[in-house]
């Protein structure tokens, strides 16, 4: 960070600097599948802008479903019968030029191409002809879901990441991490048989070329009205009849600025759809799509959900309109999240099914409008997500119970296992792992909100969210971003939250009565900046509540003394709330009678 400073790329103020840069992408895709036989057939076009200034001899490509080639690492399971030969490239040229099998060395999901010469400023055209099988099984962010549904996400070759401040994006992809890519254009042609749907990231460009005419006519309607319809409904399925009958078409759709294409298919799904104005000064409204299996009930209100979960966004947190044309959630086999397309599970319980939708779409803004890299610090994506997951729970479905599971940090934090939120991901296992990448860095983020108020910290949120849309922050640029447009130096919580340990335990270390008057003393054993939330029970059975936010520990304190008056004997003082993480409750309980 020190050095992209020197160079003016980024600046201690958290703006780009004036020599920032980013390279770019487009990418024209042909793609050919069959979900019968699982074969993927593809030919890719890639104009390649190198912004660098620096000349690049060798070009870095992500074969993401070399997952599943039978000698790549993993750090995940596979099931022998999905494994196979990976991608295999059939032909390509660089500028023209043919490049061989000799010259592409391929290590697990890298592929380098080297003894080029790709001169700052450049633009690179190449082109790719491969093919690979997905999986039937073992799904893992990708893969054939059911008979007649498949997920196919990472389906073509990308040029890797090249950045200022690591260059090349060498992580390999093992299976748990996720992903860093650069912006770009998407024009994807995808071929299927003509009784599928396909769904995907962009808007889809020919619809009255491939749904029959009231099914592209409830779409048209569906782009324009709040309520919930179906478009395809299962006594539709039923009669068939859905998509032209052809054996084959041909879908076609286009994404600008984005930094990921994904794509569902299936020939039996229902799919309900809304839409709404996420922009009130232009008026531009968000299609948002429910498209899943109609035996899994726990999806009849994910609709709903969606639409929700844009308009809190929109006009709410961070109350920024929802950049894209659509929302789309496909019923699968994980919960993944891709620009404008989430694959999530029919979960069982109402709850998961709440908080998955609202973590999985609110990922629209982290990582793809704001480029962070999840692959090196997941916590800048999944932590803002995670935090959702109750902040919008009540607004989607107040019948559904809210109890968030803290067990993550509780149980976890100050293990050998736990480690500082900064830790690069792929240095995360164990048991604290989705304490360390997800909740830690969610509660981080909850208790800054009530320590600033929610009107500064949705200004701060907004000015980080502005000030790198459409690039790649690093957490330098959030933490020197929140710093100057909050106006709060926060570096003592950025420290003690993400660089160290960050164990919370707060202890009620003593109480004293002098008469009418009474003295608390809460004790930080654990060093971690969290609020401090007193419910004081008295005689009569009232209650008085006493909160002081985390910034009490900012001068390194480890005591506070909180003092109050009541005019009725205490009989009963309790320490934190549903979102206070503590590694030891048992010293958050005060009685007359003793603890």
């Amino acid at each position: 960070m020190e050095k992209a400073v020197k160079n003016g790329t980024r600046t201690t103020t958290g703006f780009p600097g004036k020599k920032y840069w980013q390279n770019s992408a487009d990418y024209k895709l042909d793609i050919h599948f069959d979900p019968e036989t699982l074969e993927l057939i593809g030919e890719a076009e890639i104009a390649y802008i190198n912004n660098s200034p620096d000349t690049l001899s060798t070009l870095l490509f992500k074969l993401y479903p070399n997952l599943y080639k039978a000698n790549s690492m993993r750090n995940t399971g596979i099931a022998s019968s999905d494994l196979g030969p990976g991608v295999r490239i059939s032909a390509m040229s660089v500028d023209g030029s043919p490049v061989d099998s000799v010259n592409r060395r391929i290590n697990g999901t890298n592929m380098h191409i080297r003894g080029l010469k790709i001169t700052p400023g450049k633009h690179t055209a190449i082109k790719i002809s491969y093919t690979y099988k997905l999986n039937a099984g073992s799904f893992n962010r990708t893969g054939q879901i059911e008979k007649g549904a498949c997920f196919v996400a990472y389906c073509f070759p990308r040029v890797a990441v090249y950045d200022d401040i690591d260059g090349w994006n060498e992580y390999p992809y093992l299976g748990k991490e996720e992903f860093y890519n650069d912006y770009g254009n998407f024009n994807v042609r995808v071929t299927v048989p003509g009784n599928y749907q396909v769904w995907a990231t962009g808007d889809l460009k020919n619809t009255a070329e491939v749904y029959e005419p009231e099914f592209a006519a409830r779409i048209a309607r569906a782009e324009l009205q709040d309520s919930i319809v179906d478009i395809i409904s299962n006594t539709d399925i039923e009669k068939g009849h859905i998509t032209k009958n052809r054996n084959l078409n041909t879908w076609m759709f286009e994404a600008t600025g984005v930094t990921d294409f994904a794509f569902a298919v299936s020939n039996h799904y229902v799919w309900k759809a809304s839409s709404l104005k996420v922009d009130a000064k232009t008026g531009r409204r968000t299609r948002v799509d429910a498209v899943y299996n109609h035996r899994h009930s726990t999806y009849y209100p994910v609709a709903g959900y969606i639409r929700q979960t844009v308009q809190q966004m929109s006009y709410h947190f961070p109350g920024i309109p929802f950049p894209y044309p659509h929302m789309t959630i496909f019923d699968g086999l994980d919960a993944m999240e891709y620009p404008m397309m989430v694959n999530n599970l029919p979960f069982e319980d109402p709850k998961d099914m709440v908080e998955f939708t609202a973590h999985e779409v609110f990922h629209t803004l982290f990582p793809f409008y704001v480029g962070t890299n999840e692959t090196k610090y997941s916590f800048m994506d999944e932590g803002w997500a995670t935090m959702t997951e109750f902040l919008f729970h009540p607004f989607l479905d107040p019948a559904v119970e809210l109890k968030y599971d803290l067990s993550s940090v509780n149980d976890y934090a100050g293990l050998a296992e736990d480690v500082p939120v900064m830790t690069p991901t792929a240095q995360l296992y164990g048991k604290a792992r989705f304490a360390d990448k997800d909740l830690k860095p969610a509660l981080a983020l909850f208790y800054l909100r009530e320590m600033l108020g929610e009107r500064k910290f949705l200004q701060a949120t907004r000015h980080f969210i502005n000030s790198w849309a459409g690039k790649h922050p690093s957490p330098f640029d959030f933490f020197n971003s929140m710093n100057a447009e909050a106006g709060v130096d926060l570096n003592w919580f950025w420290k003690a939250w993400y660089f160290e340990k960050a164990i919370p335990d707060l202890a009620i270390s003593n109480v004293k009565r002098y008469g009418s008057s009474y003295r608390i003393t809460v004790t930080n054993v654990g060093k971690a900046p969290v609020p401090v939330h007193l419910t004081v029970l008295l005689k009569s059975g009232r209650k008085l509540n006493i909160t002081k936010t985390a910034e009490i520990w900012s001068q390194n304190r480890v005591k506070i003394v909180i003092s109050f008056k009541a005019a009725e004997q205490v009989e009963r003082v309790l320490l934190g709330n549903a979102y206070d993480a503590d590694v030891d409750p048992q010293n958050n309980n005060w009685h007359t009678s003793g603890r």
